[in-house]
């Protein structure tokens, strides 16, 4: 990590705002304009927006241990969703905690286990959509309510939709919702303290399932159609097209290699109504601050962890390094921080970490891999690293402003001319005019990897991924018996 080359503003309190599997082109402030988001147009207006941020790994659970520990996933050793960070890595929240702020994470953690504190003072759980078996909060706050929270496969038109289905209830009932008024109440009950708070919203990550309130809000939009199709896959990385046909299992029982025009149309309508309901929650945050006259002393920080295909390339979710799954909003608000600035400028999510530290004025653990980020503030045209590393598993990539690259388990690699093809629709490995770009980006690639030894060799393994485990024998029976995907039962623990 590159020395300070700023004196940043001391922040009484940092609020970390994250969405799941959020799309950089999703918001008006990139672009799409149709969508209805006055929180964060707010943010973008009286703050920062960068243009270029790319996740350090395009699946959840290893991006949020980077998010945590501003470490590489090949360094924390948390490379897929089924582990978790050893004990010894030092994190923001703990840290945090000892220059006298109350600390808290409220939503979407994935931790393990996925009811520990993770160095926060306090938690309020709402765990995953998926992951109906976990008696988190809003399970709670939904029993005291006299429901339960229901499979997504038991929703309204979930099959015939492929994955995007209503929730049949009041939004303040969705997850998202829920997540969103326990933030902005826990903000309006700690105004007298200083704070460091991660706020994590468990959408838009599929199933888009938006309250049946909001479900038509975008129906009628000029929603962007795919980027591309399948059939470049063929001259791409096998990984990819055996992704396609993956989602037959206990969670998902859907082939979305089956999509057509019209259930992306819908794929994305009920995904930006997601969107709209996070809006909403971080509205109530904004307002909660304002109230207690703390909000110009708060460094905001909004970003998604990865984001989402949406039928691009024929795909649909996360795990590869398109454009779509890597690039996601970055909005900042706060001390220091300019209003009405924009900056082109790479970076990496793991750029935010060191930020966290000196904005609350505290020391930077020696461990940190991400880069100083604040003198984008003063200099939003400069530059703060010359490449971007994304990885899952064995597989990584490293993005420049001319080329992305990227390296597979099987020795499939992946090149783009990003100024030429930005769709990157042409997979150019191999071809003999980029020989030397790509030459020269293996050996970024070779560095990155071998300065990156994990400082542990182990990592917890996840529990709900372990019940998983479970799940996909029974339903592997369940369909070997002559069942059908709609008609298996749905979890109960």
């Amino acid at each position: 990590m590159q020395a300070s080359q700023r004196n940043l503003p001391m922040a009484r309190n940092l609020l970390f705002i994250t969405t799941d599997q959020q799309r950089w082109d999703s918001l008006p402030c990139y672009g799409l304009d149709f969508m209805q988001t006055p929180a964060l147009d707010r943010l973008a207006a009286e703050g920062m927006v960068f243009e270029n941020c790319s996740v350090s790994s395009p699946v959840c659970v290893p991006c949020r241990a980077s998010f945590l520990s501003g470490q590489y996933a090949s360094t924390t050793g948390v490379l897929d969703n089924g582990g978790w960070l050893h004990p010894s890595v030092p994190t923001w929240p703990s840290r945090l905690g000892t220059t006298g702020r109350r600390t808290a994470g409220i939503g979407k953690m994935h931790f393990s286990p996925w009811d520990d504190l993770g160095g926060f003072d306090e938690r309020i759980i709402a765990e995953d959509k998926r992951h109906v078996y976990l008696p988190d909060d809003h399970v709670h706050f939904l029993k005291a309510h006299g429901m339960d929270r229901p499979h997504p496969v038991t929703l309204p038109q979930y099959f015939e939709s492929l994955g995007a289905p209503i929730t049949p209830r009041p939004k303040r009932f969705h997850v998202d919702g829920f997540i969103g008024d326990q933030a902005a109440e826990w903000l309006a009950g700690h105004g007298a303290e200083p704070f460091a708070a991660w706020v994590s919203f468990a959408g838009p990550h599929d199933p888009y399932d938006p309250p049946e309130e909001m479900a038509d809000l975008y129906y009628d939009a000029p929603i962007p159609e795919p980027i591309g199709s399948a059939e470049e896959l063929a001259t791409k990385p096998p990984a990819q097209r055996r992704s396609q046909n993956s989602l037959g299992n206990s969670m998902f029982r859907i082939d979305p290699s089956q999509a057509t025009p019209e259930h992306y149309r819908r794929w994305r309508a009920h995904y930006y109504a997601n969107i709209t309901l996070i809006d909403e929650g971080i509205g109530k945050m904004l307002q909660a601050l304002e109230t207690a006259g703390t909000l110009d002393d708060t460094l905001i920080v909004f970003t998604s962890d990865h984001g989402d295909a949406l039928g691009d390339h024929g795909l649909s979710y996360k795990g590869f390094f398109y454009d779509s799954m890597v690039h996601v909003p970055l909005i900042m608000r706060g001390p220091g921080v300019p209003a009405r600035q924009r900056s082109p400028a790479l970076v990496s999510t793991l750029d935010l970490v060191p930020l966290f530290y000196r904005a609350c004025d505290a020391e930077l653990p020696p461990t940190l891999q991400g880069e100083d980020i604040a003198p984008l503030f003063d200099n939003p045209t400069g530059s703060i690293r010359d490449a971007v590393f994304s990885e899952i598993q064995t597989r990584i990539m490293v993005l420049t402003k001319e080329h992305k690259y990227a390296h597979y388990a099987d020795g499939s690699t992946e090149l783009y001319d990003v100024v030429a093809d930005p769709h990157e629709l042409k997979n150019l490995a191999g071809d003999p005019q980029y020989r030397e770009a790509e030459h020269h980006l293996r050996g970024l690639l070779a560095e990155h990897w071998l300065g990156n030894l994990p400082y542990q060799s182990k990592t917890h393994s996840q529990p709900q991924y372990r019940v998983r485990t479970v799940l996909e024998r029974e339903y592997r029976e369940f369909r070997q018996a002559g069942g059908r995907p709609e008609d298996a039962p749905a979890p109960s623990f």
